[in-house]
């Protein structure tokens, strides 16, 4: 039975491994949107997804992207960068990314799954049909 109880908790922690990896590699993928509105209104809607109550975990900072903000937390916490192009037959293109981070274990990134969830968030507001060409 002690056999059993060991392999649950190696097993677990292995887990828990391989999914703070998985969403280590998701947030240092740049993640890409295209959308039809206008590069104002996308960064309108980029800074309104850092608004309200989640406004006091995160803070502008400096980096590569046109929008940068910095996640508070132990060591620094995690940058996330937005850049945003008009594209050529008008709407705009999204680049999302991780910027800057501080690694664990050499492959682990503190609040990585945060900033995918403020991706994930981006992206929908980006591409809900509210903000579709006949809706404006």
């Amino acid at each position: 039975m002690e056999g059993f109880f060991c392999f649950v908790l190696v097993a677990g922690i292995v887990g828990v491994l391989v999914w703070q990896f998985i969403e280590t590699r998701k947030a240092l993928e740049t993640t890409t949107v295209q959308t039809a509105s206008s590069p104002a209104q996308v960064a309108q809607i980029v800074r309104e997804a850092f608004t309200g109550p989640i406004a006091l975990l995160w803070t502008t900072t400096s980096g590569p992207g046109s929008i940068n903000m910095r996640r508070r937390g132990v060591r620094g916490g995690i940058t996330m960068s937005i850049d945003i192009e008009p594209r050529p037959g008008g709407g705009s293109q999204v680049e999302m990314w991780a910027s800057e981070t501080v690694v664990y274990l050499g492959v682990l990134v503190n609040f990585a799954g945060v900033v995918n969830r403020r991706k994930n968030a981006i992206e929908r507001r980006l591409t809900s049909p509210e903000l579709s060409p006949r809706a404006q």
